[in-house]
C-alpha cells in the first residue's frame, strides 16, 4: 500500500517541477530533492512490504520492517497533503483586472512570498523525516531485504500452509462437492488416451485442495497410473526446483530412486530427464495451489503427450492460469460456495460435534453466523471448530458474531482461515491492492455497481493511464476489476448483456479481512457515534446510520474522501459543514440515496473534487458555484429532481461522466428530461450525457462532443431530421437513445451515412415507420428498444439476422399480429432466442393477454408459452 502512496506522490512532484517552476523557483531544488529521495526509497518498498506480509501471516505484528513501511506510508501522506493544500491555496490567490487587478496583484505577490515560505518550512521538515527513514532503513539492514524474503517465502509456500491440512482431511467431512467429486474421478479414468488437464478454480477456502485430495488418495484410482505426484506449487517457486520435486514424487511413487546427478542438472537436463522417464508411462500429477499465469509454460516440454492416458489436476484461484492451457486439453471446472442445506450440514457437523444438533436457541444465531462464511468449506470448518470449543450460550456467540473480524487475525482457530484469504490480497500487484482495499468503504456484503466502483478509483488517481494510451481510464480501470474476478477476489453479483459484469461485490470474511487493514493502513474508516475518536487519520471516510457530531469531528482531518450509508435524516449543520476550509482536501463525494435536498454553495470551492453524486436525492438545484469544480471527473444526477443545470457546466473541461437520467424505470425511459445551456460543447473529454433535453440550437454543441461511448437525449422543437447527423462522428458510441417528445414526428433515420459501428444497445422512443436498413451492418448490437414506433411491417424482416441480438422490446410499437423467425443465427442459442421471444410484446393494460402468430425454422417447444402446433407452424400465445 505504501509504494502506491509512494508512486502518486512522486508523479504530483514530477507535475509541480514541470508546471510550476516560476511560483516555486525558491524551493525547486528542495522539492527535486524530495522526489529523487522518494524514488530511492521506492526501490526497498516492494521487497519491504512483501517481508511486511510474510511476518504478518507469522504473526509477528512488531518488526522493524513493517515499521519502516509504516513510516514511509506516513511521510508520503504528509507530502501529499502540503501538495494538495499548496495547489488549493494557489486557487485562491487573487485576480483582477484595472486597477483593481494592480491591488489584486500586489496582494498576490504578497501571498506567493508567503506561500513559498509555508511550503519552503513544510519540505524541511519532510527532508528531515526522509533523512531518517533512510537512516533506519540501513540500520535495519533493508538492503538485503529482497534476498532473504525470497528464500523465506519459498520456504513457507514449500511447507503448504493450509493445504496440509486441507490434503488430510477425511473423506467423510467433504459436503456438498460430491457430483463434482464423481465427475473428477470419471474424467481420471475414462479411457481417452489423450493427455487431459483437469483445473479446478475457486476462490480461496472453496476446498480445491481437499477435493482434489480426496480423489488423488483413492488407492484404485491409482491403479490406473503407472505413477503419480502430488506437487504443492505455491506463488513463488524456481523452475528448476519444481521440475527437480516433479521428479522426485514421480520417481518414489513407486519406490524408486531419482537419479543422484539431479541436483547439478539445468532445466534444459531436467526436462529431457522427466521426458524420457514419462515417455511409455501413464501419469497422474496434481500441481496444487497454482498463481502464476504462466505456470503452463513452465512444465509443458516436461509433461509428455504420450497418448497413455495421463491425467494432470490444477488447482489454482486465477482463472487466467487456464487460458494458457491449450483449449483442447482441458477441463475447466469452477468451484462455487455451498448451498444453504450442505452448508448447514457441515456447520453443525463441526460447531456440534458428532450428533450434529444446533439447539433451537442458536438457530438464528447459527444462521446468522454461517451466513458471513459465505459458503467457504474452511471458514464454515474453521468457525464452527471455534464454536464448538465455546459454551453454547447466546451471549458468547454473539460476541464472536460482533467481532469475528478481530477474532481472524487473533484466535489460532482462525488463523488459517485468515491466511488463506490474505495471501489473494497480498499477491495483488500494488496498482490492485488500493482497488481491492476500496470495497471497505461499504457496508458489508453490498454489492456496488461495476461503472461507479471504477469511476471512483479514477477520481482516487488509482488507475495509472498514458495519456496517449489509446485506453483511457475507464478501460484500465475494467482490466483492474477483471482481474480482481479473475484473481476469485471479487465476485459478480449482477451481469448485463453478453455476460458482462453490471455489479460485484466481496465475501464477508474478505471484506472483514479488508477492515481490518484499512484501519491498520489508516486507508479509511466507516463511522459512526460508537467510534468517533478513530476518524482522525482517515483519509476515506464512510458515515454510517447517524451523522450527529461526526461531521464536527472531522473538521480539517486531511480526508479526501466522504459517503453516507444508512442515514435518515441530515443536520442542519451540513450546509455550513461542508465548506472548503473543513473539506478543502476532497476529491470523492458519494452521497448515493443520502437524504440531501440541496447542496451547499461552499462545495464550488473544492478544488481537488474529482467525483460527486447525488443519485436518488431529492436535490432540485445545482448551485452555479459548481462551475468552478475544474478537475471533475464524474457528476451523477441520475434519479434527482434537477430540472436545468446551470450555463457553468460547460468550465468544467475534465468532465467525462455526466448523468441526469429523471426516471427510476428504464435508461430508454426519460419522463422528463433536463435542460441543458449552450456551451456544453466545451465538454469535449464526455464519455456519457444522459438524461438531456435538445432542441436545433444544441444539436450544433452535440457534434463537439466525439468521445461519447453513451448518449440518451429527448428531443424538443422538431429535431428528428436532424439528431442523427449530430452522431455522425461519434465513432466509439456504443448506447443510444433518442426520445421524440412530439407524437406527431417521425425520425429520418434512413438519413445516416454510416451509424456508429460499435452501438450495442439502440433505443428509439418515437414514430419510426419501418426500422432501419443500416441496421444490418451494426454486428455488435445485443439489446434492441422501440417504442411508439407505429410500425406496419414485420420488424423481424430487418431484425432476424442480427447475429449478437440478445433483447428486443416492442412496446406499442408493431401493428401487426404476425412475427415471422425465419432464422435463428448459430450464435443465438433457445435461451437467447427464449429471451428475445418473451419480450417482443408489451400487453395494452386493458388486455390481460395477447395473441400474436410466431413461425420459427424449428419445431422446438417454447416451454414458456402455451404452444399450439399446426403443422409446421408454431401458434404461441403470450400471456402478460
Amino acid at each position: 500500500m505504501a509504494e502506491i502512496v509512494v508512486n502518486l506522490v512522486i508523479d504530483k512532484l514530477g507535475h509541480l517541477l514541470v508546471q510550476e517552476i516560476k511560483l516555486l523557483r525558491g524551493v525547486r531544488q528542495e522539492i527535486k530533492y524530495v522526489k529523487e529521495e522518494l524514488e530511492s526509497i521506492r526501490i526497498f518498498l516492494k521487497d519491504a512490504e512483501r517481508r511486511s506480509a510474510i511476518e504478518e501471516l507469522k504473526g509477528n505484528n512488531n518488526n522493524g520492517v513493517q515499521l519502516w513501511v509504516a513510516q514511509v506510508r506516513e511521510v508520503a501522506y504528509s507530502i501529499e497533503d502540503v501538495l494538495d493544500e499548496y495547489a488549493f491555496t494557489v486557487t485562491q490567490l487573487p485576480h483582477g483586472r484595472g486597477i483593481v487587478g494592480i491591488l489584486r496583484k500586489a496582494n498576490r505577490s504578497l501571498k506567493k512570498l508567503k506561500l513559498r515560505h509555508n511550503i519552503v518550512n513544510d519540505i524541511l521538515e519532510i527532508k528531515k523525516s526522509l533523512a531518517e527513514i533512510q537512516d533506519r532503513r540501513k540500520r535495519y539492514g533493508l538492503d538485503s531485504i529482497q534476498k532473504e524474503s525470497d528464500v523465506e517465502t519459498r520456504n513457507i509456500m514449500r511447507q503448504g500452509g493450509c493445504g496440509v491440512c486441507s490434503y488430510y482431511m477425511e473423506e467423510d467431512q467433504i459436503v456438498g462437492y460430491e457430483s463434482i467429486r464423481k465427475e473428477l474421478i470419471d474424467l481420471m479414468v475414462n479411457k481417452i488416451p489423450q493427455r487431459r488437464v483437469i483445473v479446478l478454480v475457486g476462490a480461496g477456502g472453496l476446498g480445491k485442495t481437499t477435493l482434489a485430495a480426496s480423489v488423488y488418495k483413492k488407492n484404485d484410482l491409482k491403479n490406473h497410473f503407472n505413477c503419480c505426484a502430488w506437487i504443492h506449487v505455491g506463488k513463488t517457486y524456481i523452475k528448476e526446483d519444481l521440475l527437480r520435486r516433479t521428479t522426485q514424487k514421480l520417481y518414489g511413487s513407486f519406490g524408486e530412486n531419482a537419479p543422484g546427478n539431479m541436483e547439478t542438472m539445468d532445466e534444459m537436463g531436467l526436462i529431457d530427464m522427466l521426458r524420457t522417464y514419462l515417455e511409455k508411462k501413464s501419469y497422474m500429477i496434481v500441481f496444487d495451489d497454482v498463481w502464476k499465469d504462466e505456470f503452463w509454460k513452465d512444465v509443458e516440454h516436461a509433461l509428455p503427450e504420450n497418448h497413455k492416458s495421463s491425467r494432470l489436476i490444477i488447482t489454482t484461484r486465477n482463472r487466467v492460469v487456464a487460458d494458457f492451457l491449450p483449449t483442447d486439453v482441458v477441463h475447466n471446472s469452477i468451484l462455487k460456495g455451498l448451498p444453504p442445506d450442505k452448508a448447514w450440514q457441515l456447520f453443525c457437523m463441526k460447531a456440534f460435534n458428532s450428533n450434529g444438533f444446533c439447539p433451537p436457541e442458536l438457530e438464528e444465531l447459527s444462521s446468522k453466523i454461517l451466513g458471513k462464511c459465505g459458503g467457504l468449506p474452511l471458514a464454515i470448518v474453521a468457525v464452527g471448530g471455534l464454536l464448538s470449543k465455546k459454551n453454547r450460550i447466546v451471549t458468547e456467540w454473539e460476541k464472536l458474531f460482533n467481532n469475528l473480524g478481530e477474532e481472524l487475525g487473533s484466535d489460532p482457530h482462525l488463523r488459517s482461515c485468515n491466511r488463506v484469504l490474505s495471501e489473494g490480497f497480498n499477491d495483488l500487484p500494488h496498482l490492485l491492492k488500493p482497488c481491492l482495499l476500496y470495497f471497505g468503504l461499504f457496508p458489508e456484503s453490498y454489492s456496488i455497481g461495476c461503472g461507479r466502483l471504477i469511476r471512483l478509483w479514477i477520481a482516487e488517481g488509482f488507475v495509472q493511464f498514458q495519456s496517449d494510451n489509446s485506453n483511457g481510464p475507464e478501460e484500465i480501470g475494467q482490466e483492474y476489476l477483471t482481474e480482481l474476478i479473475e484473481r476469485n477476489l471479487v465476485h459478480v453479483s449482477e451481469t448485463k448483456l453478453q455476460e458482462k459484469a453490471l455489479n460485484c461485490q466481496v465475501h464477508d470474511l474478505m471484506h472483514e479481512i479488508i477492515r481490518k487493514k484499512t484501519k491498520e493502513l489508516g486507508f479509511s474508516r466507516i463511522l459512526n457515534e460508537h467510534n468517533m475518536s478513530e476518524c482522525l487519520k482517515a483519509r476515506r471516510l464512510t458515515i454510517s446510520e447517524s451523522i450527529d457530531n461526526v461531521l464536527k469531528r472531522i473538521n480539517d482531518s486531511k480526508v479526501r474522501s466522504l459517503f453516507l450509508f444508512n442515514i435518515v435524516e441530515l443536520p442542519r449543520s451540513f450546509k455550513s459543514t461542508l465548506s472548503a476550509d473543513n473539506f478543502k482536501l476532497m476529491r470523492v463525494l458519494d452521497f448515493e440515496d443520502a437524504p440531501i435536498d440541496y447542496v451547499p454553495e461552499g462545495v464550488g470551492n473544492l478544488f481537488h473534487l474529482h467525483y460527486l453524486s447525488l443519485k436518488n436525492t431529492k436535490v432540485k438545484i445545482l448551485p452555479k458555484t459548481v462551475g468552478k469544480l475544474l478537475n471533475l471527473e464524474t457528476l451523477n444526477l441520475k434519479k434527482t429532481l434537477v430540472g436545468e443545470l446551470p450555463v457553468e457546466i460547460k468550465n468544467l473541461k475534465k468532465l467525462r461522466y455526466l448523468a441526469i437520467l429523471r426516471s427510476d424505470i428504464h435508461i430508454f425511459s426519460y419522463g422528463e428530461g433536463t435542460n441543458i445551456q449552450e456551451g456544453f460543447g466545451s465538454l469535449i473529454d464526455l464519455r456519457k450525457l444522459g438524461g438531456v433535453r435538445l432542441d436545433s440550437k444544441m444539436l450544433e454543441e452535440l457534434k463537439k462532443l466525439r468521445q461519447l461511448r453513451v448518449l440518451g437525449v429527448q428531443l424538443v422543437n422538431g429535431n428528428g431530421k436532424d439528431m442523427f447527423s449530430s452522431i455522425a462522428n461519434m465513432n466509439y458510441l456504443k448506447t443510444l437513445c433518442i426520445e421524440l417528445t412530439n407524437r406527431d414526428e417521425t425520425f429520418d433515420i434512413e438519413s445516416v451515412a454510416s451509424p456508429p459501428k460499435y452501438l450495442e444497445r439502440l433505443y428509439l422512443l418515437g414514430n419510426l415507420k419501418k426500422p432501419p436498413d443500416w441496421i444490418f451492418n451494426l454486428q455488435n448490437l445485443a439489446r434492441v428498444y422501440l417504442s411508439r414506433s407505429d410500425l406496419t411491417d414485420d420488424p423481424m424482416r430487418v431484425l432476424h439476422s442480427l447475429p449478437n441480438l440478445l433483447q428486443l422490446f416492442l412496446l406499442e410499437a408493431y401493428n401487426g399480429e404476425q412475427l415471422h423467425i425465419k432464422q435463428v443465427s448459430r450464435e443465438t442459442s433457445y435461451e437467447s432466442l427464449l429471451d428475445i421471444v418473451s419480450r417482443l410484446v408489451e400487453a395494452n393494460p386493458s388486455e390481460s393477454s395477447i395473441k400474436m402468430k410466431f413461425i420459427f425454422n424449428s419445431p422446438k417447444v417454447l416451454a414458456p408459452f402455451e404452444v399450439l402446433n399446426d403443422d409446421d407452424v408454431q401458434y404461441c400465445e403470450l400471456r402478460l
